[in-house]
């Protein structure tokens, strides 16, 4: 069995825990998320399992939207409200002092990445330096914000749907912000609802996991819509699967979703000319 499952990922439930439950569901040790969501985040989070991990490194790169609140007035160790208030300040702002701010942080910018995070630094994860209360410096990260929209304004809280690149950390968004803003600021509730082409109409809870794995798995070749389909008959595609070089009528240099004859997704291959032919070259097989 091999695919992708969208879990919508409850509150408190970590991401390595999630990868539990989808062990124990699928029966095999083989599954690997496409990106973490902290603990107290909840929302989309796309499994791979099976022979579908062996995609992970090719979908990792995608564009993310989180809906978010955030409480301004208040600062935690965290940038959350999972953390210890640190500082607490008055709020006296208006709804349109709120709005120019947040729109000054659509675009690229730069981030510093919290010290609760999952970044390593030197082979030890921040977060656990930030545990024993060790704080490091840390490099600005390139970012971009491609928009903000505000959902609703009832102060102290803003709530927020956020479109960023990969790599954004919202609960830095929302410090900053508050810094701009001349207060504080947390994030009070975060949830991600879309990342790459998966947004919360795909997911599914736990429990519904737990109770219809089958109907909860998506074909692994819906990951790569921009890629065109290639079937092969018995004798190639056992090729492929064999590591043999398959030449073939097709266009040299379009990368392809290759398909067996009983339709099963088994490769993504990229068409090149070897030794004057067109050969199907091998970027990453699933079987």
């Amino acid at each position: 069995m091999k695919g992708i499952v969208i879990m919508d990922k409850p509150m408190g439930v970590t991401s390595f825990k999630a990868l539990g439950l989808i062990k124990k569901a699928y029966g095999t040790k083989r599954v690997g998320h496409t990106g973490t969501l902290d603990p107290d985040a909840t929302g989309v989070l796309p499994i791979l399992v099976g022979n579908a991990t062996r995609a992970a490194e090719l979908i990792v790169a995608t564009d993310k939207e989180y809906i978010t609140t955030i409480l301004l007035g208040v600062k935690t160790d965290t940038l959350d409200m999972s953390g210890t208030v640190l500082e607490e300040r008055e709020v006296n702002v208006t709804e349109d002092e709120i709005r120019s701010t947040v729109a000054a942080f659509v675009g690229e910018i730069e981030q510093i990445p919290p010290m609760y995070s999952a970044i390593s630094v030197d082979g030890v994860r921040l977060h656990h330096l930030a545990r024993q209360g060790i704080e490091i410096e840390r490099e600005p990260r390139p970012v971009t914000i491609h928009e903000i929209e505000i959902l609703d304004i009832s102060l102290p809280e803003v709530t927020l749907r956020v479109s960023c690149s990969k790599g954004t950390y919202i609960r830095t968004l929302a410090d900053d912000i508050g810094e701009k803003l001349g207060t504080l600021a947390a994030v009070k509730t975060l949830r991600r609802s879309k990342t790459g082409i998966f947004d919360l109409s795909m997911a599914h809870s736990p429990e519904s996991i737990a109770e219809n794995p089958e109907g909860c798995l998506m074909d692994l070749s819906l990951c790569f819509p921009q890629y065109e389909i290639l079937r092969l008959d018995e004798k190639k595609a056992k090729m492929v699967k064999n590591g043999v070089p398959v030449y073939i009528n097709a266009k040299e240099g379009v990368t392809y979703r290759v398909f067996d004859q009983t339709g099963e997704f088994i490769s993504i291959s990229r068409v090149e000319e070897i030794d004057g032919r067109l050969c199907l070259k091998l970027i990453k097989g699933f079987y």
